[in-house]
């Protein structure tokens, strides 16, 4: 599932594997509100995306749902 990190802490690490490989912004960035999801984070995030999501995003596909499922982003 996609994550969001800001510049600073860069590209997330995935402990079950399958490295992220796509970084994309959401509609509005850098006010649109997403931030990064480190703990403590408050910087404004771009979104990572997995291989499969980074295919999908390239075919057109552009509302995606976040780490978490509590929210849902739609990128630019």
């Amino acid at each position: 599932m996609a994550i969001a990190r800001c510049g600073t802490c860069g590209p997330p690490w995935s402990p079950k594997g399958g490295a992220y490989v796509g970084h994309h912004f959401s509609v509005g960035h850098p006010n649109a509100g997403v931030i990064c999801g480190r703990l403590g984070g408050e910087n404004s995030a771009g979104v990572w995306l997995k291989k499969n999501e980074e295919q999908a995003y390239q075919e057109g596909k552009r509302i995606l749902q976040i780490h978490t499922q509590t929210a849902k982003v739609k990128l630019q």
